[in-house]
């Protein structure tokens, strides 16, 4: 196997730290682009960004946390819901985003 794609594939752990660290940055920032310019884009930005770090933790927990024991526990209705709350607030959290940056920008050309 090329070992780029082995580090990919085994290596998880890695690329979901930083990916989680580059949440946090994200969202440091957007705070800050809304403190220092009070545009509303900048408020939402950040909780998209919020939106988007819960949902990756969500997933990187799901794993050791829905074991089968667990998901006999909660049964059929309540496994299938914990699975899809992720992918709503992954969806949620890129939409805020990307309406953020375009509310920001709309913003940045009233004032001018």
């Amino acid at each position: 196997m090329d070992l780029l794609l082995e580090f990919l594939i085994k290596g998880g752990f890695l690329l979901d730290a930083l990916g989680v660290i580059g949440l946090g940055f994200v969202g440091v920032a957007a705070v800050r682009l809304a403190n220092r310019y009070r545009s509303w884009g900048g408020s939402l930005i950040a909780s998209g960004a919020l939106m988007l770090l819960l949902g990756r933790l969500w997933v990187i927990a799901e794993k050791q946390l829905m074991t089968s024991d667990m998901r006999m526990s909660l049964g059929e209705a309540w496994t299938t819901i914990f699975s899809i709350v992720p992918m709503g607030l992954l969806t949620m959290g890129l939409a805020c985003v990307v309406w953020g940056l375009w509310g920001h920008e709309q913003w940045l050309r009233e004032e001018r």
